[in-house]
């Protein structure tokens, strides 16, 4: 509960656990709240952050590449991932939403974000030039592999084929935080709240410990509408990755 509180007072969505020798003991995120504290019925205010926390997560070194980093990162499905110096010491945490964030900033300003559906490695190739020095070359070593590696040399996919297969977080705005919290936690995705075939809401992982956990609602008599984001933006299903990472950016989702 303390640390839910806290994330939510700091506006974070992870927290690393250390020792008293600043050493790296785990790390807890809010998709770890929700999967492993709501949907398991687990006690936030009783229950020590150890119990629900990943044990020993996997880290980068300091010296580590960028590029190596993020395709721990991507290969993995990690959104965050711990930093440490020679000594075991944490010295930060990567957090991928941010690193998309920035290279869309450098994307916006070569001028070229209406050409939303250039290849891969023209667009690591604009990121990188905006940056210039040093900079430009980490990112275009950071992007050009990884978007490479994600797309090939062809146009970015649109949401439509991305999203095939993948089951949604679909629920009334009537359905209890519990139970929200329960299909969130299988499917992985934040819960769409819909109404009559319209989207009204959407509630996230960060909702859940930020607006339910940290305020220390009755997740299972309190209503999802209560505290979801209502009538939030979208997007139709041929918009393309980068046009969606570019809503995402202009919006500061």
């Amino acid at each position: 509960l303390s640390v839910s509180q806290m994330l939510a007072n700091k506006r974070g969505d992870a927290s690393l656990i250390v020792n008293a020798k600043s050493e790296l003991e785990g790390i807890i995120t809010d998709t770890d709240i929700t999967r492993r504290v709501v949907a398991k019925y687990i006690l936030p205010e009783s229950n020590d952050v150890s119990s629900v926390m990943t044990a020993s997560p996997t880290c980068v070194n300091m010296n580590d590449s960028a590029m190596d980093a993020l395709g721990i990162m991507v290969e993995n499905h990690f959104r965050h991932l711990p930093v440490i110096n020679n000594k075991g010491s944490v010295v930060g945490l990567l957090d991928i939403a941010k690193c998309l964030h920035d290279a869309i900033d450098k994307l916006e300003r070569t001028g070229n974000k209406k050409n939303k559906n250039t290849s891969a490695e023209n667009a690591a190739r604009a990121l990188a030039q905006s940056a210039g020095g040093a900079k430009a070359v980490a990112l275009q070593a950071l992007l050009g592999p990884l978007m490479d590696k994600a797309f090939g040399d062809k146009k970015f996919p649109s949401l439509r084929s991305l999203l095939v297969g993948k089951a949604s977080s679909v629920v009334h705005p009537s359905t209890s935080l519990r139970q929200a919290g329960s299909i969130m936690a299988k499917n992985r995705s934040a819960a769409l709240v819909v109404e009559d075939g319209q989207l009204v809401g959407i509630f996230g992982f960060k909702d859940m410990m930020k607006r339910a956990i940290a305020k220390e609602l009755d997740l299972d008599n309190t209503e999802v509408s209560k505290v979801m984001t209502p009538n939030p933006e979208a997007v139709a299903p041929d918009t393309t990755a980068l046009e969606a990472l570019q809503t995402m950016h202009d919006h500061r989702f």
